[in-house]
């Protein structure tokens, strides 16, 4: 009986950390609803471009690079324990500029860490487009700890590549939504995952059969 019970907890030890860890919360960044940058750079900054911050996303339309700056430090975001960053964005323009623009993220934390996740040569049209945070594109400064911060996240810097289509014509991009997540774990993960809290389950009914 007692090494029954013993197994029992046991089991329901591993369960419980399973099944923390698949149902990890997702953390927002921002979602674009009536975005302000804090400063548009080259092709971005006014009167060169048309800027415009509705309910729902953000739009910029211009020609050639452009860039901006956002303080994001507050309110605060308590991203650690999500290993992908997921930005959802939409791209229009002329035929010449379908699988050119390369859409950028920039995030900057406490101690001046700064990664870039680029996202180069992407069709016209919507796109859910992912990155590991641990693996970003190219790192502009490595800052006094290895690795982003992603509890204090200070600055992002949202950029466009136009790639070949460079100085053609206008392009649009309509940022959606920029957020820090999990990846969907693997089948084998979420198998274990699930026998564990059927493990759970059967512990808790035979102690309460006792």
């Amino acid at each position: 009986m007692m090494k029954s019970l013993r197994r029992c907890a046991l089991m329901a030890a591993l369960g419980s950390m399973l099944l923390s860890g698949v149902a990890q919360a997702d953390a927002l960044i921002t979602n674009f609803d009536n975005f302000v940058s804090d400063a548009l750079y080259p092709s971005w900054a006014l009167p060169s471009s048309t800027v415009v911050s509705g309910p729902t996303s953000y739009n910029i339309t211009a020609t050639g690079y452009g860039s901006n700056y956002k303080y994001i430090g507050f309110p605060e975001i308590v991203g650690a324990g999500n290993n992908t960053i997921e930005l959802t964005v939409n791209l229009s323009g002329p035929a010449a500029a379908d699988g050119m623009l390369g859409p950028i993220i920039g995030l900057i934390d406490g101690d001046g860490t700064h990664v870039n996740y680029a996202w180069y040569g992407q069709t016209l049209g919507s796109h859910v487009l992912t990155m590991p945070v641990d693996s970003p594109t190219w790192t502009a400064v490595a800052g006094s700890t290895p690795g982003l911060d992603l509890n204090t996240l200070t600055h992002m810097h949202m950029q466009l590549d136009p790639g070949g289509f460079a100085s053609q014509g206008q392009y649009t991009i309509q940022w959606q939504n920029l957020r820090l997540t999990n990846v969907v774990p693997e089948p084998a993960t979420l198998t274990l995952a699930a026998c564990a809290g059927a493990l759970v389950l059967g512990c808790r009914r035979q102690r309460a059969k006792q």
